[in-house]
């Protein structure tokens, strides 16, 4: 999804959210990293930010809130990235 990323830049940005206890030092079976609490509960503030930052810029929009669904806790980005797309067509 970033092809501009290289995989020393990529190690330092996981590394650097470890440190800040977003995501887990540990991969699961798949290889693939998990939030820590802190890191799900940030991911939640930005997606309610989001949608109330959306609702801002049009009045109209206060019907969208509605109509959204929170994406699973376990989302991979793809499907985050999918989702806030959808969220822009409803606003």
């Amino acid at each position: 999804m970033l092809p501009d990323l290289t995989d020393v830049a990529l190690k330092e940005e996981i590394t650097s959210l470890q440190n800040l206890r977003i995501v887990n030092p540990v991969v699961d079976e798949e290889n693939n990293y998990s939030l820590t609490d802190d890191g799900n509960d940030l991911r939640n503030m930005v997606l309610t930010m989001s949608v109330w930052g959306r609702q801002q810029m049009d009045d109209s929009a206060n019907r969208a809130s509605t109509q959204i669904v929170e994406p699973e806790k376990d989302a991979s980005m793809s499907e985050l990235i999918k989702y806030n797309e959808k969220l822009n067509e409803y606003i």
